[in-house]
């Protein structure tokens, strides 16, 4: 195997998807062990109607990679979150409480081994931590600020992570900053920028733009019917719908004039 095709797949050895694709392959794992399928399933042999499920599953998978252009991490992570899908129903015939537990280890899969960042190049992002949000915005309205909304548990914000901070490294300037607030923890904070922080939420992740301490625009937005419009996270799509080299261009022409202290008087430069 060469360098490239390692590198490639190397990624299968974090914790993250190492517990996911044992987590997904679990029903058909036991399925295939002596005594063990005979103890909790009654019998180690496929029914008619898992075999269906399993059809359907590969269906789904088929038409669900065909509409886009999949790396194969994402191939992966679409196939154990199907299968897991599947697995919780597999279980369920059987007895409720299996897949109760089930999804009960899915559940403290998602919290204690999020997917990891794979970027760790450079970046220009703010952290915030509660109000120092509100704070930061009100403290110098020349700024323009744009900040994501995330969540850890979150596969969404864990793709958008390195755009973002890609993004933030190409047009940071000092009238031009981008942040990034956890949603989840700071739920009260996500609220007061009508950001859903629930487990079952379609607004995360969430970017909002703001000038003059003010919202101008927000992706994905919610429509006056309440319905959240699905919003694809890539750097270009981050770029066209914000308008970043146009945003870049007037905050550039238009820097923030410096304080310089002399003699006891201020004068801006």
């Amino acid at each position: 195997m060469d360098a490239k095709t390692l590198k490639t797949y190397q990624f299968l050895l974090k914790p993250h998807y190492l517990c996911n694709i044992l987590l997904a392959s679990s029903f058909f794992i036991i399925k295939n062990v002596y005594l063990i399928c005979d103890y909790l399933f009654g019998s180690c042999a496929y029914e008619m109607r898992e075999l269906e499920l399993i059809t359907f599953l590969g269906c789904v998978l088929a038409l669900k990679t065909k509409k886009q252009r999949h790396s194969f991490k994402d191939y992966v992570a679409t196939l154990c979150t199907f299968t897991k899908i599947l697995s919780v129903l597999l279980y369920g015939r059987y007895n409720v409480l299996y897949s109760a537990v089930y999804v009960i280890f899915c559940i403290v899969h998602m919290i204690f081994l999020p997917a990891p960042a794979d970027y760790l190049g450079p970046d220009s992002l703010t952290y915030f931590r509660g109000p120092n949000l509100e704070q930061e915005l009100e403290r110098d309205k020349r700024i323009t600020w744009l900040i994501a909304f995330y969540a850890s548990w979150s596969p969404d914000c864990v793709k958008l992570a390195e755009e973002f901070a890609k993004i933030s490294y190409d047009y940071n300037l000092p009238n031009l900053k981008f942040g990034k607030i956890d949603a989840s923890k700071y739920q009260d904070v996500a609220r007061q920028y009508k950001v859903d922080p629930s487990s079952w939420s379609k607004q995360l992740p969430t970017v909002i733009l703001f000038e003059n301490g003010k919202e101008k625009m927000r992706r994905p937005y919610v429509d006056y019917k309440g319905t959240v419009q699905k919003f694809f996270f890539s750097g270009k799509n981050l770029k066209e719908h914000f308008d970043l080299n146009e945003l870049y261009r007037k905050c550039k022409a238009h820097p923030i004039k410096k304080v310089v202290i002399s003699d006891g008087d201020k004068k801006e430069n």
